[in-house]
């Protein structure tokens, strides 16, 4: 015997947003929170060529003349909307510097003092 199923019942509860981005394989597990991605960035035809100039993006030069970016995903999903092709290359994690790579401030300062005297005994030695 089949029974019938009332309307309420036959629907399924549809996650909310919250619950999608902490379901098993999202996103948000596949990358750390804090990811840039290194990208090419391409008008669309018929786009205003200076339109990514206008836009808030670090740019990396190139010598062949492609726009390259290290961008969020943020950025990534903003550039879309505005109707540029972006391709991501390589994903890079945003993790603290090593101690070991930051100048102690003494030490710079010794440095940037010797560079000062240079540049004020070659202008002496001109002048």
């Amino acid at each position: 015997m089949v029974t019938k199923q009332t309307k309420a019942a036959s629907k399924k509860q549809k996650p909310s947003r919250k619950q999608t981005s902490t379901m098993k394989g999202s996103a948000s597990e596949e990358f750390p929170p804090t990811v840039r991605f290194s990208a090419t960035i391409h008008p669309r035809e018929k786009m205003d060529p200076k339109a990514l100039e206008k836009l808030d993006i670090d740019r990396i030069p190139d010598p062949t003349g492609v726009i390259r970016a290290l961008i969020t995903p943020a950025d990534c999903v903003r550039l879309v909307n505005q109707g540029f092709e972006v391709r991501l290359h390589r994903a890079y994690p945003v993790q603290p510097l090593n101690p070991k790579l930051i100048e102690p401030d003494d030490s710079f300062k010794r440095w940037l003092d010797n560079r000062i005297q240079n540049i004020k005994g070659a202008k002496k030695q001109k002048g």
